[in-house]
């Protein structure tokens, strides 16, 4: 009993403590510097990406564990590997679900944890399973802090491509729960409960909405209130700050950063749209001699 005490009040001092204070690191320590958080985010996507596939590599080969079981469907899972790809390719149809899936994945963890931290410590996961999930939760929260406060702002009109890759996981995840994830011995698809059921305490329910699935309005209300805060708060970061070119630890190849690193927007908040280059233009002069210009020629 006191262990168990124990851990829910770590998982409320956790939850809650990674969540308020770890944006005002972020924004003190990669704030100025684009290259700094840009490296930062390579190496912890990269860390992600391998722990992960090691991890789902492992576990049906040396554990013997079930492994279509182990199939990624969850909002979660999938962000373990859609995130640290769309990051490090710099894929652009996948750029936007990456960054704000794993980002949300994150958070509502944290918040989960701090709300209801007595649905983790009385779960049937192992120790290891417990604390892995709260690590690698956070490395998404993490990761989508540096990535959308202090790397590239989050811009309304990209919101579309987010809110359609979220959905593409949430039919994917319905899908696999009712087919190869559901549950026989207790007769019910597994990974949508909360579809199914209501996971909201009591004390944030409207009265009468734990019935005939009206929770599900809730739900909605406050992912689109999450939606604009964010949103907002992401654009309020870079609005007082010099635009800055792509480091070589931006996402994509070497080859694309050489292709880039002379392209500064006029405009870094998604506003216009306009971009000016500077290159370098060689004129010859009737004497014979050259001068090296820098014009801006906007597009």
């Amino acid at each position: 009993m006191l262990m168990n005490t124990f851990w829910q009040v770590f998982c409320l001092v956790a939850g809650l403590g990674a969540a308020v204070v770890s944006p005002f690191i972020v924004m003190k320590t990669f704030g100025k510097s684009r290259e700094r958080a840009e490296k930062f985010m390579y190496r912890l996507m990269i860390f992600v990406l391998v722990y992960k596939i090691l991890h789902f590599t492992l576990m049906p080969t040396i554990f013997r564990q079930d492994a279509v079981k182990l199939i990624p469907v969850e909002i979660s899972s999938v962000s373990y590997f859609l995130m640290p790809i769309a990051y490090l390719s710099g894929w652009k149809a996948i750029k936007e679900t990456g960054r704000f899936v794993g980002f949300f994945a994150g958070l509502v963890q944290l918040l989960a944890m701090s709300i209801s931290p007595s649905s983790f410590v009385n779960s049937d996961m192992t120790n290891f399973t417990f604390i892995e999930s709260i690590i690698m939760h956070y490395c998404l929260y993490l990761g989508g802090l540096v990535w959308n406060f202090t790397i590239e702002p989050l811009r309304y009109k990209d919101l579309w491509k987010a809110l359609a890759g979220f959905l593409v996981i949430l039919l994917w995840g319905t899908l696999a729960a009712f087919t190869w994830r559901y549950d026989y011995v207790n007769d019910k698809p597994e990974n949508i409960m909360f579809i199914q059921e209501c996971v909201l305490p009591e004390f944030l329910l409207i009265p009468g909405f734990d019935k005939n699935h009206l929770f599900i309005i809730e739900y909605l209300a406050v992912f689109f209130v999450y939606i604009a805060i964010l949103y907002k708060l992401s654009r309020l970061a870079f609005k007082r700050r010099n635009p800055e070119p792509r480091s070589p630890w931006g996402g994509g190849s070497y080859k694309k950063y050489l292709k880039e690193k002379d392209r500064l927007p006029l405009n870094f908040y998604g506003i216009k749209e306009h971009v000016a280059y500077y290159l370098p233009i060689i004129e010859a002069r009737d004497e014979g001699k050259t001068a090296e210009k820098t014009p801006a020629r906007t597009q």
